[in-house]
């Protein structure tokens, strides 16, 4: 199964530049991990000390914005589009 992830300009430089990346995953965190398996660099980027996504990420998928703490539940299928972005924040 395969899921494609559209990533941040932040993380494109980290990434070799890839604006789109595919891993396998059924759920968003599992995507998360797979994608920094094969890049490591973007370990420090999407999890923090504990494992868990960082709070400051956020995700688009089917046209609901999934936070991290969401991530470990919300299902992926075979074909999902996922965009990466951080969460905005100010008054």
């Amino acid at each position: 199964m395969s899921v494609r992830v559209h990533m941040p300009p932040v993380l494109r430089v980290v990434c070799g530049g890839e604006r789109w990346l595919a891993a396998d995953g059924t759920t968003i965190t599992g995507l998360m991990r797979a994608l920094a398996e094969r890049n490591p660099a973007l370990r420090l980027h999407l999890f923090d000390e504990a494992g868990a996504i960082r709070g400051n990420i956020v995700f688009l998928h089917k046209g609901d914005l999934v936070r991290s703490h969401e991530a470990g539940v919300r299902t992926l299928a075979d074909g999902d589009e996922l965009i990466l972005t951080n969460a905005l924040a100010g008054g």
